[in-house]
């Protein structure tokens, strides 16, 4: 089909088409976290740019709020009838511009959908690792590890000094913005710290369905890393999921990450095939 087309930044008067597409669409990326799709939609630090084809829907692209340079490509869907490529390489040229516009250098993507990786080189994607999976089956939990460090809740009050361990334990564009931070909190079955004298330097949040468990997020400031903080804060959260009916647990982490695997594995955990490629764009 040869099209003419216009690009057009998102209103929420677009949100039901944007919605119904993606319902009907083969060719639908979505990598939304925290979010379902029309939450995320209506987020107001996220860039979402749609392709219309005269009065017709071909394509949307979307893109996370942009943080410390980086940021995630959350959103791409392609009408039926469309050719992918084309769709894709007109908004992701208009978004690239808007993105350098606010010196934003690097988007990356985690491919959940196999479809759209044979189109992401000739858009200047290359791959860089797997984001891997981790499971853990029922076990005895090991000894609890000797260590100086206090855990407590975590709340809302305490989003600054989370954040902060977590921009420091990770680099670009695997940081958490405070919007999701925010998020994952208040949705999370389990959000602990761990504090040396009163002062954050570790944190983890976790979700619970039922028997199963899932680890969102661990993070341990850099300059405490290697006194068990991980191992603490791991060890407790296992713990108490184990009294309350927790008999699964389940973690991601980047297969570059050769010591959060190693903490994992000496808990039960074990890689379990899943692996998710992630593809990174710089310009």
């Amino acid at each position: 089909m040869t099209a003419v087309l216009q690009v057009v930044a998102y209103e929420r008067k677009y949100r039901d088409e944007i919605l119904s597409l993606m319902f009907y669409s083969r060719y639908t990326h979505t990598h939304l976290d925290w979010y379902k799709a029309g939450n995320w939609l209506d987020l107001d630090q996220k860039i979402v740019l749609l392709a219309f084809d005269g009065d017709h829907l071909a394509g949307v692209i979307g893109i996370s709020e942009p943080l410390n340079g980086a940021t995630w490509m959350r959103m791409v869907i392609i009408a039926q009838g469309y050719d992918p490529m084309l769709i894709m390489g007109f908004l992701w040229e208009q978004l690239r511009v808007t993105l350098m516009r606010m010196q934003v250098d690097k988007t990356a993507i985690l491919v959940i959908n196999p479809w759209i990786a044979r189109f992401l080189p000739a858009l200047g994607f290359n791959y860089i690792e797997n984001v891997v999976t981790m499971h853990r089956s029922p076990q005895a939990v090991p000894p609890e590890p000797i260590t100086s460090v206090v855990l407590r809740n975590g709340y809302l009050e305490d989003l600054h000094a989370i954040m902060a361990v977590d921009h420091a334990a990770f680099a670009p564009p695997w940081q958490m913005s405070a919007t999701d931070m925010r998020l994952s909190q208040r949705q999370a079955a389990s959000c602990t710290v761990a504090t040396i004298d009163n002062r954050i330097v570790g944190y983890e949040i976790a979700t619970r369905h039922h028997t199963n468990g899932h680890l969102a997020r661990l993070a341990v400031h850099p300059n405490q890393q290697g006194q068990h903080v991980g191992q603490h804060l791991l060890n407790d959260l296992l713990q108490r999921f184990a009294k309350r009916g927790v008999k699964v647990m389940t973690v991601n982490t980047q297969e570059s990450n050769i010591r959060s695997q190693r903490v994992y594995e000496n808990y039960g955990f074990m890689r379990n095939g899943f692996d998710l490629p992630v593809w990174r764009a710089a310009f």
